[in-house]
């Protein structure tokens, strides 16, 4: 039986990055209007908690993606 003949390409395509947001939100707590949910810039966040926050968003990422994440960047090393 012949089976039919496959071909494999692979292109490059530039991505634009991830957008980045200007602000974040804080949590909204129970029984509280959207729109009563405080903004904060992120110029107003300390790094520490930027750098919290973009680990978290790289670890989501990649969940999504179903993907694992390079070794070097899964132990914090070099980021």
């Amino acid at each position: 039986m012949n089976r039919p003949m496959t071909t494999r390409a692979t292109i490059h395509v530039e991505l634009e990055p991830f957008s980045v947001p200007n602000s974040v939100r804080a949590v909204k707590k129970a029984g509280q209007e959207p729109t009563e949910t405080a903004c904060y810039p992120l110029s107003d966040l300390d790094s520490g908690t930027l750098d919290h926050m973009c680990n978290r968003f790289r670890d989501a990422v990649f969940a999504k993606a179903g993907k694992e994440q390079p070794p070097t960047a899964a132990c914090g090393c070099g980021r």
